[in-house]
């Protein structure tokens, strides 16, 4: 195997395994769904903040994450260049820059430390849940912890006054918030370092039944750094404080993420996530807790 492909052949050999969806009608339809207003009995709701209002907070955090992520697709072209012309061999130095900058991007736009410890343990728990899995292909790994990082982005297309909300959505509400993976893939699809990261982005809240969202894909329709993100995801949900509920044990997790084998999860993958230690997952999240920022203190 040649050290590295050149531009096109990589890019060729990632677009044979994207969801034909993706260059579909359907794809074009749930875009136009997304950015057309919500009309119920004849009556146009009012969604202030839904609206692309260019002087609005929400429209200043795209245009902001699209500058940070122009620079990034733009230092990330030179170091492929680099390494084209055999001026760099090892390039995990050069990759962790990127993720700590892309950690930047997600708490610039959020401002939430809670979505950002998210990001970054579901990431490492990607990445435990990949190797035990098999899988080293260092292209693979870096792809889904990249997807991990940024797999909410989408929110911040999304008004405040609903993710932030209380008590339980109204449908219309869930509407809205289920188009946050097609508004977050729009985000990051166009940058040659983000396409196969952008996978996960788009269909991270898809079911191995069928009964996810935003396109309903089941089984191995569903790309596997998407469905492997979705154990990694579930785990920290369980395991982690809400508002409204303490996190329960890394056990009780395990118990709950094998009812849904077949139903929520690959119950090839529930297999695999299993046999992991339940130390092993303890051992991330504690290093991840040591490495947020303290919280601040008004």
């Amino acid at each position: 195997m040649e050290a590295v492909l050149n531009k096109r052949s990589a890019r060729d050999q990632m677009e044979k395994n994207i969801p034909p969806i993706l260059n579909g009608k359907e794809f074009q339809e749930k875009r136009s769904e997304f950015m057309a207003p919500f009309v119920g009995e004849g009556k146009r709701e009012s969604w202030e903040l839904f609206y692309w209002n260019m002087l609005s907070l929400r429209a200043v955090k795209v245009s902001s994450a699209k500058r940070i992520l122009k620079r990034l697709d733009k230092q990330y072209e030179k170091l492929f260049k680099e390494q084209i012309a055999g001026l760099e061999e090892d390039s995990a130095e050069k990759q962790r820059f990127f993720n700590s900058n892309l950690l930047y991007l997600v708490a610039a736009t959020d401002g939430n430390e809670d979505t950002l410890g998210h990001s970054q343990l579901v990431a490492s728990y990607c990445i435990l849940l990949t190797k035990a899995l098999g899988i080293e292909d260092k292209s693979f790994l870096v792809n889904i912890e990249r997807g991990a990082l940024l797999h909410d982005i989408g929110k911040i297309g999304i008004p405040e006054s609903i993710l932030r909300k209380a008590g339980p959505l109204t449908e219309k509400e869930k509407e809205i918030t289920q188009q946050h993976p097609i508004l977050g893939y729009e985000m990051i699809e166009e940058f040659d370092f983000l396409r196969r990261a952008a996978l996960v982005v788009l269909f991270h809240h898809e079911r191995y039944d069928g009964c996810g969202y935003p396109y309903g894909l089941a089984g191995e329709e569903i790309p596997l750094e998407a469905r492997i993100f979705a154990l990694a995801d579930t785990l920290d949900a369980i395991t982690s404080d809400r508002p409204y509920s303490r996190g329960k044990s890394f056990l009780e997790a395990y118990r709950e993420v094998e009812k849904s084998q077949g139903s929520q999860f690959d119950p090839l993958l529930v297999d695999v996530f299993l046999s992991i230690p339940i130390e092993k997952w303890q051992r991330i999240k504690a290093k991840t807790q040591i490495s947020l920022p303290s919280p601040t203190i008004h």
